[in-house]
């Protein structure tokens, strides 16, 4: 129920000033009865940083460069390593002679110096890439050794190319450059590559 008062309060079409200005009226109301504005509660902190006293500690991170005590590669693991590697390229010298004679090719003493040297950059790629990028060959990660720089560093690309000749060294040799590595010392191909091989 609309009271007569209420709507004599309200101004009338011809009340309006024509410019589009509302008069701004003076309430009547005093101080205390006019409604207060909502108050915005306080925003909520999600994270509240711990005092100083009471940080957790952490132990600050090694320094660049240092070393991880590792357990040096013992001269058996070396040897199961080197014979792995050893029976790839053995197994794929065989499928090359055999899918020769499967074609009906003959391989002659003057197709050996050709399959050598394809057995050679397979070697070189089988050994330096595997060794720059993981620091293991394929015989190293299945005897759990890996091969790394002082500092525990990775291999570049020039270490892995010496480490691939010290162990063409060795199995020219028969595998006995590698007994220098017995006791946990340096094997020929670590002196070369001044890397040395761990147990991962």
């Amino acid at each position: 129920m609309v009271r007569r008062r209420d709507l004599d309060d309200e101004p009338s079409l011809f009340d309006l000033p024509l410019d589009g200005r509302v008069p701004v009226e003076e309430e009547d109301e005093e101080e205390g009865d006019r409604p207060r504005p909502e108050e915005r509660p306080e925003p909520i902190e999600l994270f509240v940083a711990p005092p100083a006293a009471e940080a957790p500690s952490r132990a600050a991170p090694p320094a660049a460069g240092a070393a991880r005590s590792r357990e040096p590669a013992p001269l058996a693991s070396r040897y199961l390593a080197g014979l792995a590697d050893l029976a790839v390229h053995l197994a794929l010298a065989v499928a090359l002679l055999f899918g020769a004679r499967v074609l009906g090719a003959q391989a002659g003493l003057a197709d050996w110096p050709a399959l050598v040297l394809f057995l050679v950059v397979f070697s070189f790629l089988y050994t330096v890439l595997p060794l720059a990028f993981w620091g293991q060959t394929p015989g190293m990660a299945w005897a759990g050794l890996v091969a790394r720089s002082p500092g525990d560093a990775n291999l570049a690309f020039g270490q892995s190319a010496r480490r691939w000749l010290g162990g063409l060294l060795s199995a020219a040799l028969l595998g006995l450059p590698a007994l220098l590595a017995a006791g946990g010392r340096r094997s020929v191909a670590d002196r070369i590559s001044d890397s040395d091989v761990y147990l991962t």
